[in-house]
This record gives C-alpha cells, sequence and structure tokens, in this order.
C-alpha cells in the first residue's frame, strides 16, 4: 500500500473553505487533497452534491482525514450538511460527532441533506436519534430532500421535503402528508444505500398496505413520537444567542446587522426597522433565544413567496412546512406556543 502525503495541521484545527457563491467540491479535492479524492474513486464512493458554499476538513491527529460540505445561508444562520467522506481507516473515531457537535456549538443547529443509512445510524449511535419501533428512527437534527428527489404514494407538488423520520429498512426519509389518507412522502433510493443494504430490493413491498401501516403506526404513537424528538432536542448542544447578540444594545448593530449594512444588503434605515421589531417580538415571547439568529435572517431577506402547499401542517406566520413537536418555526423563527397561545 502506497504511502499517504497527507495534509498536516500542526494545531489540529481544521482549514475552512467558504463563499457566497456555489464552487465544485471535486475542484477543491483534485487540487488540495487529492489522496481523498483517489480514495473516493478506489471506494467507488458517490458524492451526492457536487456543489456547496462550505467546505470543511476533517482532521484527526493532526492529519487531514476527510471533509464535510454543507450549503449554508448567507450569515451561516442554517447550515445542510450535504456531504461528508472520511477515509476508511480513520473511521470510527468519532470525527462526524465532534463535527456536529462543532457545528451546533458554533452556529445552530444543522439539517442532513439526504441521509444515507449509515448517517442516521451513526445518528441513532451518538444520541441525536433513536428508534421508535422496529424500522423508524426519530431525529432531532432534521432531514432534507430536494424535490426532485421526493417520491409520493398521492398527488406532491415537488416541494423540498423536511422531515424527523427515517425507515432504516427501506432506506429511506419518511414524512406523513396525510395521516387520514394514508398519504406519504418519501426520498427516491441513494447509490450508497442500493450497494450497501439492498434497497431496491427492500421496497419491493412500499405498496399500499405499507402506506396503510406506516400511517397506522404514526396515527397510534404520534404524541410518543413528538415527546421523544422533543427530549431530544433538549439535549442537542446548540449555542443559545442573546437579545444583544444578534441585534445589538440600545445605541449600536450587532456584528451581523453591521456586516449586512457594510455589504449594502439592506439599507440603515431598514436595519433600524427590524432591529426595533426583533426587540419588540422578542421582548412580547414570540422570538425564542435559540431562533433569534433564524428570525433576523428571515426579516432581512424577501421571503413573500416562501409557501409549501402540500404540506397540512405549516407554520401560521411564513407558510412553511412545522411539526407538531416544534417549538418554533425553523424557517421564521416565530414562537409556535405564543402563537398557539
Amino acid at each position: 500500500m502506497n504511502e499517504i502525503n497527507f495534509v498536516v495541521r500542526d494545531d489540529n484545527t481544521q482549514k475552512v473553505y467558504l463563499s457566497e457563491e456555489n464552487f465544485d467540491v471535486v475542484d477543491v479535492l483534485n487540487e488540495d487533497y487529492p489522496y481523498i479524492c483517489e480514495s473516493i474513486q478506489n471506494e467507488g464512493f458517490i458524492l451526492k452534491y457536487r456543489q456547496c458554499n462550505l467546505f470543511k476538513e476533517l482532521v484527526c491527529d493532526r492529519k487531514v482525514v476527510g471533509f464535510c460540505s454543507y450549503d449554508f445561508s448567507r450569515d451561516f444562520l442554517t447550515v445542510a450538511l450535504n456531504n461528508i467522506y472520511i477515509l476508511p481507516q480513520f473511521r470510527g473515531n468519532r470525527i462526524f460527532l465532534k463535527e456536529l457537535e462543532n457545528t451546533m456549538r458554533e452556529h445552530n443547529k444543522p439539517s442532513i441533506m439526504e441521509p444515507t443509512r449509515f448517517v442516521v445510524e451513526l445518528l441513532v449511535k451518538y444520541g441525536f436519534a433513536c428508534k421508535v419501533s422496529e424500522n423508524i428512527v426519530a431525529s432531532a437534527i432534521e432531514f432534507v430532500v430536494p424535490g426532485y428527489h421526493v417520491l409520493s404514494n398521492g398527488d406532491y407538488e415537488n416541494d423540498e421535503l423536511s422531515t424527523h423520520f427515517y425507515d432504516l429498512e427501506k432506506c429511506s426519509c419518511i414524512h406523513i402528508l396525510n395521516i387520514d389518507d394514508a398519504h406519504v412522502a418519501y426520498s427516491a433510493p441513494l447509490n450508497y444505500d442500493i450497494i450497501h443494504y439492498d434497497c431496491i430490493e427492500n421496497r419491493e413491498n412500499m405498496n399500499e398496505d405499507y402506506f396503510i401501516e406506516i400511517t397506522a403506526l404514526f396515527k397510534e404513537s404520534d404524541e410518543d413520537f413528538m415527546e421523544i424528538l422533543s427530549e431530544l432536542e433538549k439535549e442537542l448542544p446548540v449555542k443559545n444567542y442573546t437579545l444583544e447578540e444578534v441585534i445589538g444594545d440600545e445605541d449600536t448593530f450587532s456584528s451581523y446587522i453591521e456586516s449586512l449594512i457594510d455589504d449594502a444588503h439592506i439599507t440603515y434605515q431598514k436595519a433600524l426597522e427590524i432591529k426595533q421589531q426583533i426587540r419588540d417580538e422578542y421582548e412580547s415571547g414570540m422570538i425564542l433565544n435559540e431562533s433569534l439568529l433564524i428570525r433576523l435572517a428571515y426579516l432581512f431577506e424577501d421571503n413573500g413567496d416562501a409557501k409549501i402547499k402540500s404540506h397540512d401542517e405549516t407554520c401560521p406566520d411564513c407558510g412553511m412546512p412545522i411539526d407538531s413537536h416544534d417549538r418554533f418555526c425553523h424557517f421564521c423563527g416565530i414562537n409556535l406556543i405564543y402563537l398557539k397561545e
């Protein structure tokens, strides 16, 4: 076996590539980490996404032994993991766990784009998810599936799918669209799961009986599942921001808002208006500490058309999908308990 010429980080910290524009993951690997690129090819591993906004090295014992890439909002208020790869000989060192924990402490709770069964099983192992039945997993970390990769046993409008549930046998993210009609949305098979978990064969019985059975399970155990998710989310090491960190004090803007003004993304007057709106909403209980950054990002963006029509349960403020266990909307940041009351 040829000796690997590792990229070495003497301080054991990871190098990060970030950009407001998408860049090619494979180009970065070819240029800076050819040994990782070679390992990917030798394994027959297929990257799920070629493009990203954020690329991070994964470091173990001062060696760069893998990478992960994310889609991220411009101000790093939300991040969605779209690729992760670790050299085979370094797996089992909890590198993925450390990356998730660091991301939550430094930014916010990440989501995962189309996880493989292997990734979901790691989430269970790390305590971020748990099995709620023989094959169904509930995850505190949300799974996201692009609309073009969503399947359904009924009418579906090709919306992006977000869910906290996964079927291990079918290797599929699942979301109950209408529990009474047994209408389910689920993710299309991934190459990794086809090769390693025979998911095509296991999906042969995804017929009407399956959809009736799965919705009956959720109908019977919905409250229990939501309670489990709530408990899992409480244990996540997510950073809670203060109001002053997010918007600034009475006389100054926070660094987040200052950067938006400096980059001409927002006018000074508009920033003042949004700052006051967030302060009023926070003091009235409409926003929680853990959703302050999400609310800031939402108000600074033009989200007038941000509506999902194919989900029954949506946020009354922004129209995006929510789950019954959510304390706040993960798109607009509003306190859902406050709205219900």
